[in-house]
């Protein structure tokens, strides 16, 4: 009976016994399975990160070279376009300037005339006959004073494609003075303005003055004043795109004379122009004596055309 017992009793003592082995024994295998499933993890976690590394590198580098292709290509199409604009204006100011030469080659010759054709430099050609008035004065800047001439003497305006490159006001050929004398410079005026949106260049012309004394009457000195105007308001009102054919010919030459017999001495006398709003003068020497002077004054006026003449 008592050793039955305790048989029993040992019996059960080595089935926990062996329970908890095979417990211990299946924690060990579970703890090995799981560390590793998490070596697996890890080793795939750190191979996709690699895997996705390198697609992520390319496509910055990709992105990077996109942005600088495209920041190239711009500064070199900004490049291109203003050594474009810059070859146009200087396309337009020699065409500006052969017509200045032209009108020059024709003036004062009647009948005279040249043809000249302007390229396409993507700007506007105006001509405007009406533009430009000029309103001429003698005067001793006293008590004599004479208006003698009142007209427009109208202008060329090539108005320049839009640029980014400023200009400012520059005369290609003569100043902004209204009048010259005999000894300045030439009677054109070329000149780089900034219009109401885009740079012009203008093309006009201002009176010359010159003086002589040539003689005497009633025992007075006798001094002949001669202006020259050259105008253009007989033209063609115009406005051209593209290439264009002009044809430049001299119309006629007139004078108009007026005498002023001038009772007291007076050492010179004052030419003062208005023109288109710029106000200037010249002073030219007058001869006289005691009993004063003859001032003979001529106004010569060349009456230059400018037209389209098609293709």
């Amino acid at each position: 009976m008592c050793s039955t017992g305790l048989h029993t009793n040992h019996h059960i003592r080595f089935s926990i016994k062996m329970l908890v082995l095979r417990i211990n024994a299946h924690t060990r295998v579970a703890g090995k399975v799981a560390k590793y499933k998490r070596g697996e993890n890890v080793k795939n976690f750190r191979s996709s990160r690699k895997a996705i590394a390198l697609p992520v590198t390319f496509l910055m580098l990709f992105v990077s070279l996109i942005v600088l292709i495209t920041a190239t290509y711009y500064f070199s199409i900004t490049r291109i376009s203003s050594k474009t604009l810059a070859l146009k204006t200087t396309g337009v100011e020699q065409e500006m300037l052969s017509l200045e030469k032209i009108v020059k080659f024709v003036s004062w010759s009647p009948g005279a005339y040249e043809i000249i054709e302007f390229g396409d430099f993507g700007g506007e050609f105006k001509l405007m006959p009406t533009a430009k008035p000029l309103i001429l004065n003698i005067t001793d800047d006293s008590s004599f004073y004479d208006v003698f001439f009142n007209s427009s003497v109208g202008k060329g305006v090539y108005v320049l494609p839009r640029s980014e490159e400023a200009f400012g006001n520059l005369f290609l050929k003569g100043d902004n003075r209204a009048i010259v004398n005999q000894s300045s410079a030439t009677t054109t005026q070329l000149q780089i303005s900034e219009g109401s949106e885009h740079y012009e260049l203008t093309l006009s012309y201002r009176p010359l003055a010159g003086a002589a004394v040539t003689g005497t009457s009633s025992g007075k000195p006798v001094n002949s004043l001669r202006i020259y105007v050259i105008n253009l308001n007989s033209s063609e009102s115009m406005t051209r795109l593209g290439a264009f054919r002009l044809k430049v010919s001299c119309l006629d030459v007139t004078s108009t004379s007026q005498t002023y017999n001038l009772t007291s001495p007076v050492s010179s006398l004052l030419i003062k122009a208005n023109l288109d709003g710029v106000v200037d003068e010249i002073s030219l020497p007058i001869s006289s004596n005691a009993e004063g002077a003859v001032v003979n004054l001529e106004t010569m006026v060349c009456t230059v055309k400018i037209e389209d003449i098609g293709w």
